[in-house]
């Protein structure tokens, strides 16, 4: 059973829930009605009787014994309501109706029968003194509905009557019966609409789920590129979204992956063709293998060597694999040590590094990681920084935070391709393209040290005609 039959059954057995309980307390409260109306009638008869009794008390000289129980009961069977019972027998020829009924008499025997007698509740015409002045007898009365008769503003008789709790007349029962046919006819009506809305709701609730699904099987086999077109403000609308940026980012990174792939296999690709050429020359005889020959190998060898490093070292920290101990570090200090590791290199591409700063600012972080953040940055500027150059590096706090700046000389970078320089083998398409042996590794690794320690990398174009890598940290705040 899918969701859509589900849904259906679901609207559908609410409805005749809520119907059947609808229409069961509308039959109760008609039943009680009905009898609490009958009952009001019976309260205005016996208020008529009292009137006829007062009248009939003063012609009778003012003492019920002047009254003879004719009077009296023919005023009580002048007020009874017309209410009609079925027979309990029928007259005429007891064998013929007790085996064919009423309705197969014949019609001369049918048109001969005495009318029904008029019946009414039981009721009596009790005297002050209890005395009983007409009608039947009644042994309790303390639950029976009455009426005083009152002549002169005194009691001179009550009226006593059996209240109605069931009726059994042939025309309320006939109403009654009238009654719950319509009810029932109303309620399969009702059941019958809400049956159509619902399966009509069912399709148009699943609807949006049937896309959901669709959209989800074509990223199951693959195709990134089918995307939903409805506009919907609702919670399935915002899955559609989250649907749609998903699969643009599983095309993303599989176009990443793709370019990856392909990066890594020309970085590669280049020394090792270079190896192979160079012993290929060696086994020819055309090239002597010397310690010129060996060099030349070793600094192919260790181009690999340093790209598969920076491969392992990137893989570790997307998996975040690179271990860290955090400790209160003074960033000044920091910087300064790696600056003097790295001034052979800067002083080798005839290029000067200017970093005064003495003001100890204190973070939470892993030195060694930190130093490692510093040397790829630095090494990233000299190796993109034409000689004769410079190099900036400026260290301020703001707030709950400590901005480092690093600024250095043309050439520079367009500002749209400056968030993708962290991206891993990124080929700058310009004048400041690759001038060393690196991977392209050194940024991407640095941002992922920075966002380890909680803070933030980013790249734009220097005042100095260059690029600038701004980095912010987080300042140590001490536990109290």
């Amino acid at each position: 059973m899918n969701i859509s039959q589900k849904l259906f059954l679901a609207f559908v057995g609410l409805t005749s829930v809520v119907l059947i309980a609808t229409l069961s307390l509308a039959r109760w409260g008609f039943d009680q009605g009905f009898i609490s109306y009958i009952n009001s009638l019976q309260q205005e008869r016996l208020e008529e009787l009292a009137v006829s009794y007062a009248e009939l008390y003063k012609k009778s000289s003012f003492d019920w014994d002047n009254a003879s129980s004719q009077q009296l009961s023919l005023i009580l069977r002048q007020h009874i309501p017309n209410i009609p019972r079925a027979p309990k027998r029928l007259e005429g020829p007891p064998a013929f109706i007790e085996r064919n009924g009423l309705r197969d008499l014949p019609p001369h025997m049918r048109n001969n029968l005495p009318p029904p007698p008029r019946r009414g509740p039981p009721t009596a015409l009790y005297s002050p003194s209890g005395k009983l002045l007409a009608g039947i007898e009644f042994s309790d009365i303390s639950n029976l509905t009455f009426v005083e008769v009152i002549y002169n503003d005194q009691v001179i008789a009550t009226l006593y009557s059996k209240p109605i709790v069931k009726v059994n007349s042939i025309s309320a029962a006939a109403f009654s019966k009238q009654q719950l046919w319509t009810s029932v006819g109303i309620g399969l009506l009702c059941l019958l609409l809400a049956s159509l809305i619902s399966w009509v709701l069912a399709r148009l609730l699943l609807e949006p789920v049937r896309e959901v699904v669709k959209g989800i099987t074509h990223l199951s086999k693959g195709n990134y590129a089918e995307r939903f077109n409805v506009e919907r403000q609702d919670e399935l609308g915002l899955l559609m979204k989250d649907i749609d940026h998903l699969a643009m980012t599983l095309d993303k990174n599989r176009t990443s992956k793709n370019r990856w792939f392909a990066d890594i296999s020309h970085e590669l690709r280049t020394p090792l063709s270079i190896l192979c050429g160079e012993i290929d020359a060696i086994k020819a005889g055309i090239r002597p293998f010397n310690q010129v020959q060996l060099t030349s190998l070793e600094q192919e060898v260790m181009r690999i060597k340093h790209m598969v490093d920076d491969l392992y070292q990137l893989s570790l920290s997307d998996l975040g694999g690179l271990k860290y101990h955090f400790e209160p570090i003074n960033i000044t200090a920091c910087i300064a040590e790696t600056l003097n590791s790295l001034i052979d290199k800067v002083s080798e591409k005839r290029l000067s590094i200017n970093f005064i700063n003495t003001e100890e600012v204190i973070v939470n972080g892993d030195k060694m990681r930190l130093q490692q953040l510093f040397t790829n940055v630095v090494l990233n500027a000299v190796a993109y920084t034409d000689s004769p150059g410079h190099i900036d590096i400026d260290l301020f706090k703001e707030s709950a935070s400590v901005f480092i700046l690093v600024n250095d000389t043309k050439p520079s970078v367009p500002l749209d391709d400056c968030e993708v320089l962290f991206d891993p083998l990124h080929r700058q398409d310009s004048s400041r393209v690759r001038r060393n042996n690196g991977a392209g590794l050194g940024l991407t690794i640095s941002r992922n040290i920075v966002e380890a320690h909680g803070g933030s990398i980013t790249a734009r174009p220097s005042n100095l005609g260059g690029l600038c890598i701004e980095i912010i940290l987080p300042i140590f705040k001490e536990s109290h």
